[in-house]
């Protein structure tokens, strides 16, 4: 493979999820760039300067090197931004909290394989209804990308212009929402999954609760 190859293989490879970049939109800023510009020499559709540059490189045996999934880069971490416990205008997310000044970093390769991670959220649960598996006052992470419900998880659900979550179990026509705690009122919050006079759906799965040992 030679220096022009190794250049547009090396920028696919920093790109997608878990990578350095999401999408070529986000490496074209950190570049300072046109956006089409990134995704026509991906494509190779520009850049026919770069091979002759890259044949002259070739002749003289230089090569390449892209920055991998080192120790360096597993160091790497992100921002979650810290959301409200209420749906935003769309009732499909969480509303962010005020200019997101309270992010959180999160280890990049931990969070690997977790969900999403442009999708994830932070959000400090109030209440009892789920102890003692998240107590008042944990920080849970939210991926909003999974909202296939699966019984026996933890997900955010808006009803109507609140969130609430919860573990889903199934009946037939329904989705019921169960608290952990047995003494909670209520215990379960059954919902028609064809009710019209309720509005209702799923915001995120819980993917991780973080505490306090006390």
């Amino acid at each position: 493979m030679g220096f022009y190859q190794d250049m547009v293989e090396g920028l696919k490879d920093m790109i997608g999820p878990g990578k350095k970049y999401i999408n070529p939109t986000q490496m074209a800023k950190a570049c300072e760039v046109a956006p089409n510009q990134i995704i026509r020499y991906i494509r190779q559709e520009r850049g026919k300067h770069l091979q002759v540059v890259a044949r002259v490189l070739d002749e003289v045996g230089a090569k390449i090197i892209f920055p991998k999934e080192t120790e360096e880069a597993e160091n790497d971490f992100i921002p979650i931004p810290k959301a409200l416990a209420r749906p935003d205008s769309s009732g499909n997310s969480l509303s962010l909290a005020k200019q997101n000044e309270n992010n959180f970093q999160f280890n990049r390769q931990w969070l690997k394989g977790k969900g999403d991670q442009a999708h994830m959220k932070l959000l400090t649960l109030t209440g009892t209804s789920m102890s003692p598996r998240i107590e008042d006052g944990d920080q849970v992470i939210i991926d909003e990308s999974q909202k296939e419900l699966f019984e026996g998880r933890i997900y955010a659900i808006r009803i109507d212009n609140e969130t609430v979550v919860r573990r889903i179990t199934k009946e037939p026509g329904k989705i019921v929402l169960v608290s952990d705690n047995p003494d909670a009122e209520p215990k379960r919050i059954a919902l028609k999954i064809e009710d019209e006079l309720i509005s209702w759906g799923a915001i995120g799965r819980v993917i991780y609760v973080g505490k306090d040992i006390l």
